[in-house]
């Protein structure tokens, strides 16, 4: 056993450092503030337990101690931004500084002896932590907002630091140094607004972390796990991690101690380099695999163009033969350690025993092979999904809002309202949705809706409909280039803090040389809006083995919100000549064809060339296949060639010298390549159902039902459940009506598994409100062996088949003679009125003005609002007459005064015939009501729902 020291170098996790690395008091303060700060401001920093308290419990806690104040009302305000003077009193209390009084050092306004904040100010001011904002004058700013790059230059003196040589920060330029030093330290992420204010929150819970510190343990190695050769994950005793690069490979199976620096301390760790393996296999839920693995894998060994590499990894369910994780997405953890496979498609799930078989094609970074796996799991998902987090952003309105669930979920059925209005539904990622609504503004809150959140299992969560909300983050900052790193010597790869929006780049990115001229312009790589994006470069050839410029990016880069880089921005960029040829990395082979994968990104393959397959237990060729033939990824990696006919058995691949150039200046070329390779017979089953047609029927005044007709075939059988499922349907991206259910009506075959079939799907016209085309979507519909339809949409003709109702009438503001009539759409007088006419007859209403039944001669109907978005509304007005009744001055209905009064509408001086004015004081009731034998109907035809009455006053 070897205890060996190896030196190392350390990649920050920005976790907690704890108490006891000082001696002087002042500084075991400064440290714990300083630690706090980074937590609470940036969540890089994890307090254990301490970290668990909200701002409310934390403002509590501090209160009782006398640290900190509510405000006059009572209430913390804890949404406030922090005011110097309020940072000052914090510092004082948790540095347990000396306040100071008798003292005025500065001419703010108000800054007398009786201000609450002056002793605080004077005493951080004395101990050299904070200052003036303005000496020539002597003002103190104490009711101005304190920023973070102002805490960070309170650390920078707290803490004794220096000035490093060199900065990269975002911080104004008098404080760039200070915050580059808190930077270097880990105490804060670079990627901060340095800018920007600290709110109350943020600082309550800083001084709450601080408060804690004395009661926190010494921070441990409780772990420490080899990834790769060089990189050991330490997981420390209050479960944070850290990740240490080694600069000397470590060796297989020997125990080794190494030493290393965190956060200003050194630990020692014993690790042992494991040999690689798979640790195990699970499905969490019934859409996805996770493979676990004890050693950092080549995401290049199991995936190509973000898909599974065909029977990298096979998931067959027992007594089948169909691999379910075919074209399966995959995803890495951080530490590249764990693989998550999602099964494709909208219908397919697992359910049941499965055969999980992980291939010795799997490589480690350190291109070491992990053996072959295998392992049966179980597949019962019982459990529902959940919300895990509702957002958006905006710099001042946005129509998106981000949905992300604990699983995969499916998107047929799903229904989703923002704040009551329906909103359409996209899937972002399988366990992620994108809600399209109308205008949220920036800083306000929305409720939000989600009617049959199911997972593929079917399990739906409750309570349904699911009710949350969202708050609409303001995003105000220009997007910050995090790296900029040549790969090869035609590419870059550039990072950003957010995704950028990909038409904002093109034509707007240069390189330019040592001496500042420009060489052209970068073309993207990229087809849609990303966080990293790869640059081809402008140059057409290198002159020397290295080219040194820089990369100008210009003012108008922006990310997808909005927001611009502002002014251009500068990358130094050295490129270096490609003199390495490319190699062959693996091949595999499955229904898909020969796929042969390469180190590096290669050109389409040379034709007039041949790729020869032998057979290893006859020596014969099975196969040659034309070079040419190849069909290049789109990452420009891998090679796909279809064979004419399946193989079995251990075979030799000859693959030519020249089948392929790297994409560099110099194309170095393929060396003759061979390799070995086994043969295994495809699926019996790999062809998705089709939908060969869609018809349907219309519902009518007379028939109130949709009917739609779906004819679907699958040659090997269709999985008749699927087909009946209406959650295999939507509607203009949302789901059937509810009442909607589906029948077979014809099939051919096995009623289990029939070869062709139609299904029969119904529901009631009453859900349609608007006459248009729909989108009709059958993209649920399967076969028997699992494969899922390609989504068909056929646009539906559908007529509105929703009464109209009445909703409201108001007096209108701007003229107190007319009543307004509202409807819930545009609507007409049945055989009386075209659409336009514009006009309704009183005989369908019933108005009472202070309760007298006004007669429709006394009625006059006015047009329709011919503008903007109120069509659907009417102008109504009143005659009426003037008398005297009993001596008094009257106005009334009718041709005369009843004799008992019963039509004075009121008792008014110097009463005037003509139209009534609705605003008057006199005034005090106005009520309409839709008469049952009213003729009103909608522009399709429907009449309006009788009995309605609504209030005008």
């Amino acid at each position: 056993m070897s205890d060996m020291s190896y030196t190392t170098k350390e990649n920050s996790q920005f976790m907690n450092v704890q108490g006891g690395e000082k001696k002087v008091m002042k500084k075991i303060l400064s440290v714990a503030l300083s630690t706090a700060m980074a937590f609470s401001m940036f969540a890089s920093v994890a307090f254990g337990e301490t970290a668990q308290a909200t701002p409310e419990q934390a403002f509590n806690a501090l209160a009782a101690k006398g640290i900190l104040n509510g405000y006059p009302d009572g209430k913390a305000h804890l949404e406030k931004d922090l005011t110097r003077a309020e940072f000052a009193k914090i510092v004082t209390k948790l540095f347990g500084l000396q306040e100071v009084t008798g003292k005025l050092t500065y001419s703010d306004k108000g800054y007398t002896a009786s201000n609450w904040a002056v002793p605080y100010i004077e005493a951080v001011t004395a101990a050299g932590l904070m200052q003036g904002q303005d000496t020539v004058k002597g003002i103190f700013n104490y009711n101005g907002k304190v920023t973070v790059e102002e805490v960070a230059t309170v650390l920078f003196r707290a803490l004794k630091l220096e000035q490093p040589t060199t900065t990269d920060n975002n911080a104004s330029a008098w404080a760039k140094g200070f915050v580059q030093a808190v930077i270097n330290e880990g105490l804060i992420a670079q990627s901060v607004n340095f800018k920007g204010n600290a709110d109350r929150a943020l600082v309550v819970q800083t001084a709450y972390a601080v408060d804690q510190m004395g009661s926190q343990p010494t921070l441990t190695v409780a772990s420490a796990e080899a990834v790769s050769p060089t990189k050991v994950v330490v997981t420390f005793s209050d479960k944070t991690t850290a990740t240490v690069e080694l600069t000397t490979a470590l060796v297989a199976g020997v125990e080794t101690t190494i030493n290393f620096k965190h956060l200003e301390k050194d630990y020692t760790a014993k690790v042992t380099l494991q040999a690689p393996k798979v640790v195990s296999v699970e499905a969490p839920n019934s859409k996805q695999v996770v493979v676990k693995f004890n050693r950092q894998i080549s995401e290049d060994s199991i995936v190509s163009d973000g898909k599974l590499i065909d029977d990298v990894v096979k998931v067959v369910k027992v007594s089948t033969t169909a691999n379910v994780v075919d074209g399966a997405e995959v995803v890495f953890n951080s530490d590249g350690t764990q693989a998550t496979l999602t099964v494709p498609g909208e219908v397919n799930y697992l359910k049941g025993q499965y055969t999980v078989v992980v291939s010795k094609d799997v490589r480690t970074t350190a291109n070491e092979e992990v053996p072959a796996f295998t392992d049966l799991i179980n597949v019962a998902d019982v459990v529902a999904p959940t919300v895990t987090s509702v957002t958006a952003v905006a710099k001042s309105t946005t129509n998106k809002v981000y949905v992300k669930f604990s699983e995969p979920t499916k998107l047929s059925g799903l229904i989703a309202y923002v704040n009551g209005a329906a909103a359409s539904v996209a899937r972002d990622t399988y366990d992620s949705f994108i809600l399209t609504t109308g205008t949220l503004t920036s800083g306000q809150t929305y409720d939000v809706s989600l009617t049959n959140v199911s997972d593929f299992a079917g399990n739906v969560a409750t309570p349904n409909p699911v009710k949350t909300s969202v708050t609409v983050s303001s995003d105000v900052n220009a997007p910050v280039i995090k790296s900029v790193t040549p790969v090869g010597d035609r590419y870059v790869e550039v990072v950003f803090d957010k995704k950028v929006n990909r038409d904002s780049l093109v034509g707007n990115v240069r390189l330019l040389d040592a001496n500042g001229e420009s060489k052209g312009v970068f073309s993207i790589e990229n087809t849609s809006d990303s966080a990293t994006v790869t640059l081809r470069s402008p140059l057409g050839s290198m002159a020397t083995s290295t080219f040194t410029g820089s990369i100008l990016f210009g003012a108008n880069v922006k990310d997808t919100i909005g927001n611009t880089l502002g002014t251009p921005v500068t990358q130094a960029i050295t490129f270096t000549k490609d003199t390495v040829a490319p190699t062959v990395t693996g091949v595999t082979y499955s229904s898909r064809g020969l796929v042969v994968k390469f180190s590096e990104k290669v050109l389409s393959p040379a034709a007039g060339k041949t790729l020869t397959l032998i057979n290893d237990s006859t020596g014969g060729i099975t196969t040659t296949i034309p070079s040419g033939s190849g069909v290049l990824s789109s990452d420009k990696k891998s090679v796909t060639y279809q064979v004419d006919k399946g193989f079995t058995g251990a075979h030799t691949l000859r693959i030519p010298e020249g089948l392929v150039t790297d994409d560099s200046f110099a194309k170095n070329s393929l060396a003759a390549t061979v390799l070995s390779l086994t043969g295994s017979s495809a699926s019996a089953d790999d062809k998705a159902p089709v939908i060969y047609k869609v018809e349907h029927n219309d519902s009518t005044l007379s028939n109130s039902t949709v009917t739609v007709y779906v004819y679907a075939s699958d040659e090997n059988g269709l999985n008749v459940s699927s087909l009946r499922d209406p959650n295999s349907y939507t509607l203009d991206s949302k789901a059937l009506p509810s009442d909607a259910y589906v029948t077979i009506k014809t099939l051919k075959g096995p009623n289990t598994a029939p070869t062709d079939a139609v299904a029969e799907v119904q529901f009631s016209g009453s859900a349609i409100s608007e006459t248009k085309n729909y989108d009709f979507v059958a993209s649920g519909i399967a076969d028997t062996a699992g494969n899922g339809v390609v989504a068909s949409t056929t646009k539906i003709s559908l007529t509105d088949r929703v009464k109209p109702t009445f909703k409201s009438a108001a007096v209108a503001a701007n003229d107190g003679k007319s009543l307004i009539l509202e409807f819930s759409e545009k609507i007409k007088n049945l055989a009386t009125d075209s659409e336009d006419a514009g006009t309704l007859s009183a005989s369908n209403f019933e108005f009472r003005i202070n309760n007298v039944l006004v007669d429709d001669s006394e009625v006059v109907m006015g047009n329709r609002i011919a503008s903007g978005t109120d069509l659907n509304k009417y102008y109504v007005s009143f005659n009426v007459k003037a008398g005297k009744y009993q001596g008094s001055d009257v106005l009334f209905f009718g041709s005369e005064i009843n004799s008992n009064g019963s039509n004075i509408v009121a008792y008014v001086k110097d009463a005037t015939a003509g139209k009534l004015d609705l605003s008057s004081n006199f005034i005090n009731t106005i009520t309409v009501k839709v008469k049952d034998s009213s003729k009103i109907v909608d522009i399709t035809g429907n009449p309006i729902v009788t009995g309605a009455e609504q209030s005008g006053k």
